[in-house]
């Protein structure tokens, strides 16, 4: 008995179902970067620090630690970080821990 036809099919092209949102009055940061030695680069790290201030944070159930530059339940706002440096990152749950 002779093998089945084989079946390729690509996948389908990427159709936009609205248009994008206009770039004006949106704040956008440089990506990370691995090594950050590019000019005006933020260099992010996993600070172990922040993680357990966040953990602190979770357990306590409150924004809030003095080992924190900036802390956040949910998402921080990328409006209030520093545009370079290095900030070292730790989440715990819904809590955040960003220290500069």
């Amino acid at each position: 008995m002779p093998p089945p036809p084989a079946v390729t099919s690509a996948p389908a092209p990427h159709t936009p179902t609205s248009a994008p949102a206009s770039p004006r009055g949106r704040h956008t940061t440089a990506a990370p970067t691995a090594d950050g030695r590019e000019p005006g680069a933020t260099q992010w790290y996993t600070s172990q620090d922040a993680t357990a201030a966040a953990r602190r944070m979770a357990l306590n159930r409150t924004v809030g630690d003095p080992a924190c530059s900036l802390s956040a339940t949910g998402q921080p706002d990328p409006r209030l970080l520093p545009r370079n440096g290095r900030i070292g990152i730790g989440h715990h749950g819904t809590y955040w821990c960003l220290i500069w």
